[in-house]
């Protein structure tokens, strides 16, 4: 559940609901423990409004790291499909994954850099203002230097975090970039920083668990947490290629459902209701015309919409879904870009053709899920005889 609140050279920024949480949780800390050490003396009002600026910094820097690197994936014609900030920062949600090494080092490490980069502006600004006001100088005057102080202090706590070498950070990317260079092996640099990940995370959970023990609630909870994100991140990365790896190798043609029930243009939607979708129970049908070609579809919601009583007087021409607003692929395209393009366009549904527009099969979101079910099944067997 995320709302856009930007829209940054095509990249969409969103937020997750998480966010207001650790949006919360960050003012509440500044405005009770951070802020209060810098400026003693204060108002709670006065620490709750820096505070609040201090977090609008921190969540501006981590949109600055986060556009870093969607630019630079959109400069080897990689598309972003949007940025979200949630509890744990803020992702980049890249459509492909860059296999050639160099693309991806530097797609990964641009985002650190930003970040070091920003922590030397903040704290030379921080040095501007404190060589021209003072030790006397104004509360105002003061705020602002503690805001710019704190935005140094998270800019190099975001771009060492991010260095971690455990997906799905920056730093995982970076190793993977470096193995494959090496090895030249997407695949085994992939399960080699999985696995290193994994032991990243299992540190940070005890030590966050150690911590919780030895007094520190908040701090323990929030290094176990860290640990869980990157525990689960790289297990659902590691899932995520494996599966782009076994569908990369099926074709379409070979598990594209042939046998089609096909709608002729014309007909009227009470025959379709009565002979289709009544008898064959489908929830929707290709529409064709009389050579075979695809034109579009036709959906029982659409058709249930529409009054009884005036089914017989309107054709599947004037309310189907347009071959346009189709996924129509080339049977010869491969089950894991299938699979992406669902995902991408929400649909359930590849509707496949051949060099004439004539529908040769039809492929389901279920079909390449259950096809994939069955491949890892038998890898799994083969390794464990």
């Amino acid at each position: 559940m995320s709302v856009t609140i930007a829209k940054v050279k095509g990249v969409k920024i969103r937020i997750h609901f998480t966010f207001l949480i650790v949006f919360a949780l960050v003012t509440w800390t500044l405005s009770d423990q951070l802020i209060p050490i810098l400026l003693p003396g204060l108002t709670y009002v006065i620490y709750l409004s820096v505070a609040v600026v201090g977090a609008i910094v921190l969540f501006g820097s981590v949109i600055l790291h986060e556009l870093a690197h969607s630019i630079m994936a959109t400069r080897y014609g990689i598309k972003v499909r949007q940025i979200i900030l949630f509890i744990f920062g803020g992702v980049s949600d890249i459509e492909e994954e860059p296999r050639h090494f160099q693309k991806e080092f530097k797609i990964a490490v641009v985002g650190p850099l930003t970040s070091f980069g920003l922590a030397g502006i903040f704290s030379l600004s921080s040095f501007l203002v404190e060589s021209i006001a003072g030790s006397d100088s104004l509360i105002i005057l003061q705020a602002i230097d503690v805001i710019l102080y704190y935005g140094a202090l998270v800019n190099i706590m975001l771009g060492v975090f991010n260095l971690i070498p455990a997906f799905p950070l920056d730093g995982g990317r970076i190793l993977r970039s470096v193995l494959i260079k090496r090895n030249r092996d997407f695949n085994t640099a992939t399960r080699i920083v999985v696995r290193t990940s994994t032991l990243i995370s299992y540190a940070l959970m005890a030590i966050g668990f150690i911590t919780i023990v030895t007094g520190s609630f908040v701090g323990g909870f929030w290094i176990l947490l860290i640990g869980w994100f990157l525990n689960s991140g790289a297990q659902s990365y590691l899932q995520e290629q494996e599966l782009s790896s076994i569908l990369s190798n099926v074709h379409l043609r070979d598990i594209m459902n042939t046998n089609i029930i096909a709608i002729r243009k014309g007909k009227n939607l009470h025959d379709i209701f009565t002979n289709y979708f009544g008898v064959y129970m489908k929830t929707s049908f290709p529409v064709v015309d009389d050579s075979g070609s695809l034109l579009g579809a036709i959906t029982l919601p659409i058709v249930t919409s529409i009054p009884e009583h005036k089914r017989r007087n309107i054709i599947v021409d004037d309310v189907m879904i347009t071959k346009d607003d189709l996924l129509v692929m080339d049977f010869m395209n491969n089950a894991n870009e299938a699979l992406k393009e669902m995902a991408k366009r929400k649909m359930n549904m590849v509707f496949l053709c051949n060099a004439d527009r004539k529908i040769e099969g039809l492929i389901t979101k279920t079909d390449v899920l259950s096809i994939a079910a069955e491949r890892r099944k038998y890898l799994h067997t083969l390794k464990r005889n």
